[in-house]
């Protein structure tokens, strides 16, 4: 096999690149950084008195805090610390009792725990937890989880590992 002849005939692309250059050049100068008129990033983002204020308004008003978070440029964990520095009771989180029958119902259906918590907007272990308060038996991960086979196989070998030499293998 002979690379050369492969890879010789490359004048084609010279020009395309050089095509390129030349657009490029020719076209209109970027500012240096793009203007972001959300926001400022999460990590930048200093709340003032008047930021607060408006949270604590929103939220009593009836937004969630992802939708506050997500308004001010911050987490809504960010949004709840806030809250309760201001002396404000977070709501409930989690599934209401019509939303827990909806899922137990489903659930004994056949439906999955993270299929029931995206349909619900919460974690599976959400759902996991208010199904296992209403007594409900849960059903074992599926068999096919490799990572979960991974982890065993890798703590066997460990404990394999481990024993010492006159320890009788199990």
């Amino acid at each position: 096999m002979e690379a050369i002849g492969t890879y010789s005939n490359s004048g084609h692309l010279c020009k395309k690149f050089a095509d390129l250059r030349k657009r490029i050049e020719e076209s209109a100068k970027r500012s240096p950084l793009l203007r972001h008129d959300g926001p400022p990033t999460r990590s930048k983002r200093f709340l003032t008195t008047q930021d607060v204020t408006d949270i604590v308004h929103k939220y009593e008003s009836g937004d969630t805090t992802q939708q506050i978070g997500t308004c001010y440029g911050i987490s809504k964990t960010r949004v709840a610390t806030v809250l309760r520095e201001q002396g404000i009771t977070i709501r409930r989180q989690g599934l209401s009792d019509v939303q827990v029958d909806d899922a137990a119902t489903l659930y004994t259906a056949g439906k999955s725990l993270a299929w029931l918590g995206a349909h619900c907007g919460v974690s599976q272990t959400t759902v996991a937890t208010a199904l296992r308060r209403q007594g409900l038996q849960l059903r074992p991960p599926p068999a096919g989880s490799e990572v979960r086979a991974a982890m065993s196989t890798r703590l066997r070998q460990r404990s394999v590992l481990r024993r010492s030499p006159n320890e009788p293998a199990s």
